[in-house]
């Protein structure tokens, strides 16, 4: 009897202990829920519950349509998406769906979690922050997004002055311009729709749990529409993004452009639109994105030069969904700026999971400019549904596409060359059995030195060209396939889904709930109440300048000299990109004896204040010319509507105006939204 009770006292003592365990390891959960601010509304057939707290769900904008359908308004649909902070172990998640749930699946597919369904809910647990996608009923449509980012520290402080700080609720900022040293901290619990922009900085910071949403705007082909770029910073240094959202931008999501040691984190984007991609880095060096999540209407993940060289990039961590275009994309503009030499080098992807592609290549590099594009790295890729070839994809459908080609975005005139191309590790789970392509241009344009090192397609490991369906043509040399034959199967976390009916709710000491304030609708903030500006009284007489024949020495991308007097302040000139002195030139076709010349950028606050430095000659026959109005700074400010009028001591007579860009505080060149010359009495040649 001693001993029955003694094993009875040992046998409740390890259930004690178990249960004990588990418990006391979810009691010490904690968690950060944010309201959403009170004027947006839930998506409308699903429910979530985190830790036992009503989490809520958001409806993001994403794109059904795997065709690109130029400028007219597309017809979106939507999904759900949710987010929280929580740390200290596992913690249970809850989805209840208004129709029954006949299947699920919790990606990415490393985590092993089994759900357990009951008619319509559904119910797991996960133990580390991360992104978590659950797909319904073997359907990618309503997918369900889960951010679960770990809980901050080191919050900003909000008095600081040099602390820009956006609390909870819906807000409107047209466009932030940030300044050096300068943190913008984005509240769990904001949505605001905004820009931030800014060049030439050092050390600054872009942070916080909230979302940046750009739906209130047309997509940016929408004529009178301009690209409202969420993130969009350029010649800068010293830059940390961390922990925010991005949705439905009207153009790119987050773009970087000739900037060097930059940290992006924990970064999640959703996209719909034209031109929707997600991390786009140009021309830039030592820039390390890890660990964010990325699903976008273009490519998710891409690096190009449109100015100087691009070297050192890191992509890590990251899950990709693609609707449209390429994942992991060089190029197709590796040479934009038509620089000497151009070279993009030592780019690597690694710990790469694709949950979804649907249209254009996995793992691509597209040379269609004259750069050298080598020592590239993709390593550890998952590949968790194929389907690439959908829409007008056309034979662009494959999982690995490495080609010197001419294409609709080419510059240069001249081919360029691809050399050393690592592909380690990279496994297809599910969907079709895609193609891969490696191509060269001609004999002195070719792809050298490709290493694709286990690679397995739906089960089948790849062993040379043929079995992994390869095209290739003769200007490809060194091309090697391997397989290691202890190349091991998918590492799968440890799950039990026993436990997730034993975890408890989250403890209210342990819970916090970020409010927001009573909102009808979206307001802009007291801090950023935007003045009228003001509008300089127009010069008199006649504007000579108007569509009057113009060129000059170089332009930026498609910002050419016409646009420089078409009438029209929102579209632009701007000189080459690093190429001071940027010239511009007008003939007026007749002499006229002016008084007064007005420069003009666009009234919009995104064109934030800047300084050009420039110098004005006039000529009479286009081939002697004199200073008109010697070199000098000129500040275009948007509370002044970035209007510069220079007037002249008195009026003289000209057929032909040269302005004289050497400095731009703004951008890389000079820059012209509208070139107004004002005249009262025009005279005859």
């Amino acid at each position: 009897m001693r001993g029955k009770n003694l094993l009875l006292t040992i046998i409740f003592f390890i259930l004690f202990l178990g249960f004990g365990l588990n418990y006391g390891q979810v009691s010490d959960v904690k968690l950060v829920i944010y309201e959403a601010p009170k004027t947006m509304r839930s998506a409308p057939d699903i429910k979530v519950k985190v830790g036992g707290r009503d989490v809520f769900v958001y409806d993001i904008p994403v794109n059904p349509h795997r065709r690109w359908l130029g400028n007219q308004e597309i017809s979106l649909s939507s999904t759900p998406m949710c987010y929280f902070d929580f740390s200290g172990g596992r913690i249970k998640i809850e989805i209840y769906l208004n129709k029954g749930i006949k299947s699920a699946i919790v990606l990415p597919s490393v985590y092993n979690i089994t759900p357990v369904i009951n008619n319509n809910k559904l119910a797991f647990y996960i133990e580390e922050p991360g992104f978590y996608t659950v797909v319904f009923n073997n359907s990618p449509d309503r997918a369900l997004h889960i951010f679960a980012n770990p809980i901050e520290d080191n919050m900003p402080d909000k008095n600081d002055p040099n602390v820009i700080f956006v609390g909870p609720g819906e807000w409107i900022i047209e466009d932030i311009p940030l300044q050096s040293g300068q943190t913008i901290y984005i509240s769990g619990g904001a949505v605001l729709h905004t820009t931030i922009h800014g060049i030439f900085l050092n050390n600054v910071t872009i942070r916080g749990r909230g979302i940046i949403d750009g739906s209130i705007w047309k997509s940016w082909l929408t004529p009178g529409e301009t690209a409202r770029v969420p993130i969009n910073l350029r010649n800068s240094k010293g830059i940390t993004i961390e922990g925010i959202i991005i949705t439905n931008p009207n153009a790119w999501a987050l773009n970087l452009y000739e900037c060097e040691n930059t940290i992006v984190k924990n970064v999640k984007i959703m996209t719909a639109r034209q031109n929707g991609d997600g991390i786009t880095i140009q021309s830039s060096r030592n820039i390390n994105v890890s660990d964010c999540f990325v699903r976008s209407w273009d490519d998710s993940l891409v690096v190009k030069n449109y100015a100087g060289d691009s070297k050192f990039i890191n992509f890590n961590c990251i899950q990709i969904w693609t609707d449209l275009a390429q994942s992991m994309e060089i190029g197709y503009e590796t040479n934009k700026g038509k620089k000497d030499n151009a070279i993009i080098s030592d780019i690597s992807f690694r710990n790469i999971t694709v949950l979804y592609n649907f249209h254009k290549p996995v793992i691509s590099i597209h040379n269609s400019d004259d750069a050298l594009v080598k020592n590239i790295y993709y390593e550890n890729i998952i590949v968790e549904n194929a389907f690439m070839g959908q829409g007008d994809a056309g034979e662009n459908n494959q999982l690995i596409d490495l080609a010197v080609l001419a294409s609709q975005w080419s510059t240069t005139k001249e081919r360029g060359n691809i050399r050393n191309v690592y592909i380690e590790n990279v496994k297809v789970l599910r969907g079709i059995f895609p193609p891969s392509r490696i191509i060269g241009y001609d004999e002195k344009h070719t792809v050298e030195n490709v290493y694709v090192k286990n690679l397995e397609i739906l089960g089948k490991k790849i062993g040379n060209l043929s079995d992994g369906k390869f095209k290739i043509n003769p200007f490809v040399k060194n091309i090697n396939i391997s397989m290691d034959k202890d190349f091991p199967k998918l590492s799968l976390k440890k799950y039990d889904p026993k436990v997730v009916n034993s975890l408890q709710n989250v403890k209210s000491e342990n819970l916090q709930i970020v409010k927001t304030p009573d909102q009808k609708e979206a307001q802009i903030p007291e801090n950023f109440k935007i003045f009228q500006p003001i509008v300089p009284e127009k010069p008199s007489g006649e504007n000579v300048a108007l569509k009057k024949p113009i060129e000059s020495n170089g332009y930026q991308d498609v910002y050419r000299e016409r646009y420089a007097n078409d009438g029209k302040i929102k579209s632009y000139w701007e000189g080459k990109a690093n190429s001071y002195p940027n010239i511009i030139k007008v003939d007026l076709e007749n002499i006229y004896k002016i008084h007064t010349i007005r420069i003009a950028l666009n009234p919009d606050r995104i064109w934030s204040k800047r300084i050009q430095t420039l110098e004005i000659r006039y000529s009479l026959d286009g081939e002697e010319y004199k200073v008109l109005v010697p070199k000098a700074d000129y500040t275009f400010d948007p509370l002044t509507s970035n209007i510069v009028d220079i007037k002249l001591d008195k009026p003289v007579e000209v057929r032909f105006i040269q302005i004289i860009f050497y400095a731009n505080t703004g951008a890389t060149g000079g820059q012209i939204g509208e070139l107004e010359i004002y005249s009262d009495e025009p005279m005859s040649q």
